[in-house]
């Protein structure tokens, strides 16, 4: 999938690399906090100037910082190394609610496109 969105998107050979990396890696961090059941979904967001992609699942743990829960130490690192701009967020609406809903934590990515001009 990530070579499909790399192509479409017309990403270099090097950067459709570091994207593959980044999300398998942003992947990997998730299901390790995932619920039980709990799907990982990826979103892409493609703008003029950058591609955004978000990872995210649903959890058992919550934090008002999900920095501190999702990703933190070795695989910050990596993401940063491979991306221009690393987020993290949790979305815990509902989480109170009887139906057993769990928040979504989740990891952003951004990659600017090569030919754009750099944020002034």
């Amino acid at each position: 999938m990530t070579a499909c969105l790399a192509e479409y998107e017309e990403l270099d050979s090097g950067t459709a690399g570091d994207l593959a990396l980044a999300i398998d890696e942003a992947c990997t961090v998730l299901i390790g906090i995932a619920s039980a059941g709990a799907a990982l979904v990826l979103v892409e967001d493609p703008r003029a100037q950058e591609l955004v992609v978000r990872v995210s699942t649903d959890c058992d743990v919550v934090d008002n910082d999900p920095d501190s829960v999702v990703l933190n130490g070795f695989s910050r690192r990596v993401l940063e190394a491979l991306t221009d701009k690393v987020n993290t967020f949790v979305d815990d609406t509902g989480f109170e609610q009887e139906d057993g809903h769990r928040p979504t934590l989740g990891i952003s990515m951004t990659i600017r496109r090569r030919w754009a001009a750099a944020p002034g």
